[in-house]
C-alpha cells in the first residue's frame, strides 16, 4: 500500500566544483562496558552516562562533547561482537630476572598504551615492590601502588587488563609497555545499532560511529543513511578508520587509507583518519585517540553553516598532535599532506597560532559532487528538512484546479509557493545559513488524475575560500613620476 508522503529529490553537480590537484544533538553510536544495545537514550551529565553505560571509547567520546560543549548528547551503543585484546608485551626494558607474560584471558575494553613502571625493586612473591602504571603512554601516571606478595599486576577500571610476573627480581626503573585494542561491533551490530537511531523519537543531526570502520562498515553505514533519507529524516555520519599502528609510517599509513577507501564515495560521511592526543573527559588521561573524537563534538556545537577549519573558530580543545618539544608525533596534514587529497578529514598546525586546527572539513564525496565538505551536507540537510515539514502540512488538504485546464489555480499555487519561501527565508537567510532560495510549483501537475503535486527548489550555499592570493611589495614614493 503506498502511503501519502512528501517525495524528496537531492540533485549533485549543479555547483561546478572543480577536481583538486542546537537544535539537534549529536548521537554517539559504539561499545560500552554496559547498559542496554540498540536503546538510544539522551544524556546531558557524564556522570549519568558512566553510570548508565560504564566506560569504553564511545562513553569516552561523548563525555568529550559533554565536557567540552556543555550540549546534552544521544548514545547508542552496539553489541561487542569481538572482544578487547591485549597486545604483545615489549620487555626490552625489564633488567631485573622477572619474566612479565599477558595473563591468560587479558580483555581490555578500550585502545589503551599501557607502561608500567616499577619504582621500587625487590623479589616478586616478598613485600617491597612499587610501582605505577599509565594506560596512556606514560603521559599519566597511576599513584604508587605496593605489590605486595601479588604475583600479577591487574590494571584496575581498564576492562581486564592484566599482567603475571614470573619468579625472580625487578630493578628500580624496569617498566614494559603494551597496547591493548577496544572491543568492536559487527557490521550486523551496526546496522541495528542505526536502525534503532532511525527509529528514536529522540531529535539528532548526525552521528559519530566509534569503532574502527573498514569498507564493509562504511557501506553499511551508506545504506542506512540513505534509508533514513527515503524517510524523510535527513542524517549525515562521522567516523573513522584505524589508527596508524605503531612504527607505521606516513607513507605505508596514507597507502593502506587509500586502498580501502581510494574507491569508496558517499555525500553524507566524513572520515577521519590517523590520531591525536586527547584528554579524557572521565579520567583526565592524555589518551590517543581518532581525530573524529573531538570534531565531531565540534560540529555539535557550531551553526551548520559554520565551517570549523576557520581560526577564529579556536584551537580544539584538549587535543594535541605535536610533543613537548614542538614535534610533530601524530599525523599533521601542514608536515605530512596527503590524506587531505584521499578526501579524509584531518588536524593540522598553523604556525603563530597555538593549538590544533582542522584542515578541512571533508566528507568522503565522489569528485565534482557538491558535498565536498561537511558545512555543505549540513545545510542541505536543512534546506530539504524545511521544505519536507512544510509540504506536510499541505498532505490531503484541498488544492483548487482550473476549470479549464484542470492544473493548479494561479492564486492556489502562489499561495504554496510563499509559504515554503517564508519557511525557508526565516531557516536558512536570517542568520544567513545560504546565499539564497528559490522555490517554484509546476503548473501543468494533472492533479485530479495523478494525485501528485512536483516542484523544484535550489539553494544558494555560502562560499568558503580556500585559497587567498595577494600581491606585496615595497613602494618608494620618491620614486614617482612627477607631473608637470
Amino acid at each position: 500500500m503506498t502511503l501519502p508522503d512528501v517525495i524528496i529529490t537531492q540533485l549533485d553537480g549543479a555547483l561546478g566544483i572543480l577536481p583538486p590537484s542546537a537544535g539537534k544533538m549529536l548521537a554517539v553510536l559504539g561499545v560500552a562496558d554496559s547498559g542496554p544495545v540498540a536503546t538510544p537514550a539522551a544524556f546531558a551529565r557524564i556522570v549519568d552516562l558512566q553510570s548508565n553505560f560504564g566506560g569504553g571509547p564511545a562513553v569516552e567520546a561523548a563525555s568529550y562533547a559533554i565536557e567540552n560543549y556543555g550540549r546534552p548528547v544521544i548514545f547508542c551503543r552496539a553489541t561487542a561482537t569481538t572482544p578487547g585484546a591485549q597486545g604483545t608485551i615489549d620487555v626490552t626494558h625489564v633488567t631485573g630476572t622477572s619474566v612479565v607474560t599477558n595473563t591468560v584471558g587479558a580483555t581490555a575494553n578500550d585502545d589503551y598504551e599501557v607502561k608500567v613502571v616499577i619504582t621500587t625493586g625487590g623479589t616478586r612473591g616478598t613485600a617491597g615492590i612499587v610501582y605505577k602504571y599509565s594506560l596512556d603512554g606514560g603521559r599519566t601516571y597511576s599513584t604508587l601502588t605496593a605489590l605486595g606478595t601479588s604475583v600479577a599486576i591487574a590494571i584496575p577500571n581498564s576492562g581486564g587488563v592484566s599482567f603475571d610476573l614470573g619468579a625472580g627480581t625487578f630493578i628500580a626503573g624496569d617498566y614494559w609497555t603494551a597496547r591493548t585494542t577496544a572491543p568492536l561491533w559487527s557490521s550486523s551490530d551496526l546496522g541495528a545499532a542505526l536502525d534503532a537511531l532511525k527509529n528514536t523519537n529522540l531529535s539528532w543531526e548526525f552521528v559519530e560511529v566509534v569503532g574502527n570502520i573498514d569498507a564493509t562498515a562504511f557501506g553499511v553505514l551508506e545504506t542506512k543513511l540513505n534509508s533514513m533519507a527515503s524517510a524523510g529524516k535527513y542524517r549525515w555520519a562521522m567516523g573513522h578508520p584505524r589508527m596508524p599502528n605503531a612504527g607505521e609510517s606516513e607513507t605505508a599509513y596514507k597507502t593502506a587509507m587509500d586502498g580501502i577507501f581510494g574507491s569508496l564515495a558517499s555525500k553524507q560521511i566524513s572520515l577521519w583518519p590517523a590520531g591525536s592526543k586527547t584528554i579524557s573527559s572521565v579520567s583526565a588521561r592524555n589518551y590517543r585517540r581518532p581525530p573524529s573524537f573531538s570534531i565531531a563534538a565540534k560540529h555539535s556545537a557550531v551553526s551548520e553553516e559554520i565551517n570549523v577549519a576557520a581560526i577564529d573558530e579556536g584551537p580544539i580543545p584538549g587535543v594535541q598532535i605535536r610533543d613537548a618539544n614542538g614535534n610533530p608525533d601524530e599525523h599533521d596534514e601542514a608536515v605530512n599532506p596527503g590524506l587531505d587529497d584521499s578526501r579524509f578529514g584531518t588536524l593540522r598546525t598553523w604556525d603563530g597560532y597555538p593549538g590544533v586546527y582542522v584542515t578541512w572539513p571533508r566528507i568522503l564525496a565522489p569528485v565534482g559532487s557538491d558535498f565536498q565538505i561537511i558545512p555543505y551536507r549540513r545545510v542541505m540537510n536543512l534546506f530539504c528538512e524545511t521544505v519536507r515539514n512544510y509540504m506536510l502540512l499541505r498532505i490531503a488538504k484541498p488544492i483548487r484546479v482550473d476549470k479549464d485546464s484542470g492544473f493548479i489555480l494561479e492564486e492556489d499555487a502562489l499561495e504554496i509557493e510563499s509559504g515554503v519561501l517564508a519557511q525557508l527565508r526565516a531557516v536558512l537567510l536570517t542568520k544567513p545559513k545560504a546565499s539564497a532560495v528559490q522555490f517554484v510549483l509546476s503548473r501543468t501537475d494533472n492533479l485530479l488524475s495523478t494525485q501528485t503535486l512536483t516542484g523544484d527548489g535550489r539553494l544558494v550555499p555560502l562560499a568558503y575560500p580556500k585559497f587567498i592570493a595577494v600581491t606585496l611589495g615595497f613602494n618608494n614614493p620618491a620614486l614617482r613620476a612627477v607631473s608637470v
